[in-house]
């Protein structure tokens, strides 16, 4: 769970760099970056923070790095260490939405929900509206939409989504990942990004698993995954507790 608190708050964070270093500097911070991935990869987080750390003495300025130092102090659960980090970023970088955004991600994991959502708020009032032209402006707008939805909007997130996916140049891959993001936000309950963690609370069996899937999808219902048996044909479908209203509505409307 921690990890995927992690990707969701920082997978928007752009590199931002407020000084030029030597290119033979930029190699190296290059070179400590990747192996820092690695190493991360290969859950060997203690190299993962030497290599962050050499990074970040060579260079203060690019903020995108320490942002990943502070994800491996998060999956470590050092919250202290983290947010000393987040501090120490220039103070230039502290009026902008991506410190703003993992503040926020920082006090929700902490248990400090009105905090965090006062930094999803200020987040949200820093970020600009994309401006959706072409394929690679989508990751901006879903960024742009879970902040409105966090700060408690949910209802223009949901809006501006839907009129996306009416873009006639949107592929099969664009729509399900405007989709997946969509329905998210469409039963978001105000508990935080924890709720975008995938999870298997509820169970549907079934023997007609694509019957099923179908009419899921079409009532904006995520699938967090699914396993079959094969031996009596039967397929479990497991779904998140916060499409439960969702699903409670197709049995209404179902019943005899």
């Amino acid at each position: 769970m921690k990890k995927n608190i992690y990707i969701i708050l920082l997978v928007f964070i752009v590199v931002s760099c407020e000084k030029s270093i030597s290119e033979a500097d930029k190699k190296r911070v290059a070179d400590f970056n990747e192996k820092a991935w690695q190493y991360r990869a290969e859950n060997d987080l203690e190299k993962a923070k030497d290599y962050y750390s050499q990074a970040i003495e060579i260079d203060q300025s690019t903020t995108s790095i320490r942002y990943e130092l502070i994800g491996v102090y998060v999956e470590q659960d050092s919250l202290d260490k983290a947010f000393e980090l987040l501090e120490e970023i220039p103070s230039k970088q502290k009026e902008t939405e991506n410190y703003y955004q993992v503040k926020g991600g920082l006090y929700e994991y902490n248990g400090q929900k009105e905090k965090a959502i006062d930094s999803y708020k200020k987040a949200f009032e820093l970020t600009k509206k994309p401006e959706v032209k072409n394929e690679m402006d989508l990751m901006s707008l879903v960024n742009y939409t879970m902040l409105e939805t966090l700060a408690g909007n949910k209802d223009q997130a949901v809006s501006r989504l839907n009129k996306t996916l009416d873009l006639d140049w949107l592929s099969e891959s664009n729509k399900k990942y405007l989709t997946t993001f969509r329905n998210e936000f469409e039963y978001y309950q105000g508990n935080g990004t924890l709720e975008f963690n995938p999870k298997n609370d509820i169970i549907i069996k079934t023997t007609n698993s694509d019957s099923i899937e179908s009419i899921l999808k079409e009532n904006h219902i995520n699938i967090s995954g699914s396993s079959s048996n094969n031996g009596n044909d039967t397929t479990e479908i497991y779904i998140s507790e916060k499409y439960r209203k969702g699903i409670e509505k197709l049995n209404r409307k179902n019943a005899p």
